[in-house]
């Protein structure tokens, strides 16, 4: 099947495919830049108990590379899912991966093979100093860009201190370039990718792998038994300063090797400028040797006598010599800056369109000039809340710097799965999920999301958010259910009907099990003119008793003159409803009431104010014909 689209990218063709998933150049609509997704299709293999905590270790390491912005490694600019496929949206980098330059054919010059690896190791150490390691550092996941530009690429196995990836007793990683320790199953750290690194050095250097082997475990038992081959059969490229390097990087013990990327680029470097080059050939025009004349004494140079020195004769050239040093080491560097060539790099700006200044000043074009030995400048460029900087350094020489504004919106959607909830952002009308909000990263963001019988959950996303930070805070959004209570009914001598929060409740429920917290309830028996309403906290766990019905109900005795008037009652503020016609005698709730008799020949009514007690109470009698009972 031909992919079209993956969630909103636009898929153009596919780069490259592997055991994890596959990668495509797409396009990326909202903010119109290239970009490479690569998809995570290995989830579809693995058995459905164990998908979720597939799921849970990928967008553990898109946070963690998320979180990676430096010059040096590919920038992850989203994450999402695309009918059951997860996926990660990457900058797309046009370059040569290393593994080009690890033939004999296709072998680099030393030194650039040299400054290519410092770069990346340096590139490590950022990644390293923020707990993330990378875990399958090798030749096609380094990108040359330029001349002297590096990318590394696909933090797939990335993890953290915090958050490992590898399920316990996994192994993960490319054999070729992996490290004893790693292949053990051992904890590893950044000294791990650094071994990875250096056995991309040596293939880099000669053409072959430090561990030759005709199967996977016969590299295995190499990598983590025997020493590396010999480099330093090939002095043209390994001289004894890189051989000495390369064997302290592959040291099986990781205290043996160097601590972080930054020693490790230092060392190399000094390693390659250590190293003896082959000296210029002189040439030195012969002296003729002169015949003696005869008569005529040789020179003092031809006969070898010492000649006698004649004072002041060896001061001039000692007074030229230095004369002419000093003024060779105070021209020295103009010189050096009048016969060396500026360099120059292009800059583009992601998304396009974006004032570029340099040191404050508008930049001319898109191309930046300037001297290896420096002043170096800072790039800068600002859109609204967003901004890019970076500070030139020499190895961007030939390059491109890339200024990349993260967008300062972001469309985050919001499912809350089988649960009927409701999500609300920045206090505006809640919505029906699944639902997508649209974010301004500008300000700060708050969202909300409810539903009935669970806990609110609440993400606040600061100003200045990043679009993938700002999704991972809203889709870590989860409903916890609420702690429950009971309500217990009260027994009464007549029935009655309950409600809850205005819910009718069955009259035959011994009881009912309700979130915990405050609730209202009411009991009533509209016949009879009951209706009790309180309001009861129900502690979680525990229980709480409804409110009672009146244990007694009050007589109402009414006698009129003519008889057969009708007679109703009302409730304060409540409407009259009847309740037969006199002489009448009836048991209603007690309370306070408005009696009404009402003389059906005439109409005539008579309205009376009267409170009624539990049990009996004195008749009330109505005159139809006059004032008075």
């Amino acid at each position: 099947m031909v992919l079209e689209r993956i969630g909103r990218y636009r898929i153009d063709r596919e780069l490259g495919r592997g055991a994890m998933g596959r990668v495509f150049l797409a396009f990326d609509p909202r903010i119109e830049r290239p970009v490479a997704i690569k998809t995570i299709q290995i989830f579809a293999a693995l058995p459905e108990s164990e998908r979720d905590e597939a799921r849970a270790r990928f967008l553990r390491e898109a946070r963690s590379a998320g979180g990676l912005v430096h010059p040096g490694i590919v920038t992850v600019f989203d994450v999402g899912e695309s009918d059951g496929i997860p996926y990660l949206a990457m900058e797309f980098v046009d370059g040569t991966p290393f593994d080009a330059y690890c033939r004999e054919e296709t072998l680099l010059p030393v030194p650039q093979v040299v400054a290519l690896v410092a770069a990346c190791a340096e590139a490590l150490a950022f990644a390293h100093a923020r707990g993330v390691v990378h875990r399958d550092v090798k030749p096609g996941n380094l990108m040359r860009v330029g001349e002297a530009s590096v990318k590394v690429m696909d933090f797939g196995l990335a993890q953290t201190a915090a958050t490992p990836l590898s399920v316990d007793g996994a192994v993960t990683g490319t054999p070729s370039t992996m490290s004893p320790e790693q292949i053990r199953g051992e904890a590893i750290d950044g000294r791990s990718d650094l071994f990875s690194l250096a056995v991309v050095l040596y293939e880099m250097l000669t053409g072959r792998s430090p561990f030759p082997g005709d199967s996977v475990s016969s590299v295995l038992y190499r990598v983590v038994h025997e020493p590396p081959v010999d480099p330093s059969d090939r002095p043209d490229r390994v001289p004894p300063p890189l051989a000495a390097f390369l064997l302290k990087a592959l040291d099986k013990r990781p205290e043996a090797r160097f601590a972080d990327g930054t020693a490790f680029a230092a060392a190399l470097r000094r390693a390659e400028g250590a190293a003896p080059r082959a000296p210029a050939a002189v040439s030195v025009p012969a002296i003729p040797r002169r015949l003696a004349e005869p008569g005529r004494q040789d020179p003092p140079h031809a006969t070898g006598r010492p000649e006698r020195p004649r004072p002041g004769r060896r001061l001039l050239p000692l007074v030229l010599v230095a004369a002419l040093a000093a003024g060779f080491f105070a021209l020295r560097d103009p010189i050096r800056r009048a016969i060396t060539p500026p360099v120059s790099c292009r800059v583009r700006v992601d998304p396009p369109g974006i004032l570029v200044l340099l040191d404050g000043r508008p930049l001319d074009g898109d191309v930046v000039s300037f001297r290896r030995d420096g002043p170096f400048g800072v790039l800068t460029a600002t859109a609204g809340c967003r901004s890019a900087s970076h500070r030139l350094e020499p190895g961007d020489a030939g390059g491109e710097v890339v200024l990349a504004l993260d967008p300062a919106q972001a469309e985050v959607p919001v499912d809350s799965g089988t649960i009927a909830a409701t999500v609300s952002l920045n206090g505006a009308a809640s919505r029906k999920t699944p639902a997508a909000l649209e974010l301004d990263l500008c300000r700060e963001n708050t969202v909300e999301l409810r539903a009935e019988g669970y806990q609110p959950a609440r993400a606040v996303v600061p100003p200045g958010a990043t679009p993938l930070a700002a999704r991972n805070a809203i889709t870590a959004l989860a409903l916890a259910p609420l702690p429950t209570g009971r309500i217990v009914w009260q027994p009464s001598r007549y029935p009655v009907r309950y409600a809850v929060d205005g819910k009718p409740i069955p009259a035959k429920s011994a009881g009912l099990d309700v979130p915990a917290g405050s609730h209202e309830v009411r009991v009533s028996n509209e016949a009879l003119f009951v209706d009790v309403i309180a309001t009861i906290d129900v502690p979680a766990g525990g229980s709480a008793t409804a409110p009672s019905a009146p244990a007694e109900l009050a007589a109402l005795t009414v006698q009129t003159f003519p008889p057969d008037a009708a007679v109703e009652l009302a409730r304060s503020g409540a409407p009259f409803r009847p309740i037969g016609e006199t002489p009448l005698s009836v048991k209603v709730g007690p309370g306070s009431y408005t009696l009404r008799v009402r003389d059906a020949s005439t109409g005539t009514t008579r309205d009376q104010n009267i409170s009624l007690k539990p049990g009996s109470n004195p008749p009330f009698r109505v005159s139809l014909g006059r004032e008075g009972r």
